[in-house]
């Protein structure tokens, strides 16, 4: 693929991200530790699991189309899937810690 549709498609999903999200851009609302807490599982609620699909159906593509490295892109998403499932239990340890 080429660089510039790379960069915007990326652009694109982050504009739809912010508009289809509204709760980030309500930045002043609540305290510090709600604020993270939102994030937190923004990020691990909704992102992770779309980014790991979206790695996923890319590598299939690849695989589909012949590409030798796909076997190793499949991995390192599936790989990257489950430690982004599992910071759904990570992430409250270490805030327990602090």
């Amino acid at each position: 693929m080429n660089k510039k549709i790379i960069i915007y498609v990326s652009l694109v999903l982050l504009a739809m991200a912010i508009a289809l999200l509204p709760e980030m851009s309500f930045a002043q609302v609540g305290g510090f530790d709600s604020k993270v807490n939102s994030l937190t599982n923004l990020i691990v609620g909704k992102i992770l699991p779309a980014v790991a699909v979206f790695g996923l159906i890319y590598a299939a593509i690849l695989a589909a189309a012949g590409d030798e490295s796909s076997k190793k892109r499949m991995v390192l998403v599936i790989v990257a899937s489950i430690v982004g499932i599992l910071a759904k239990f990570i992430v409250p340890m270490f805030q327990g810690a602090v």
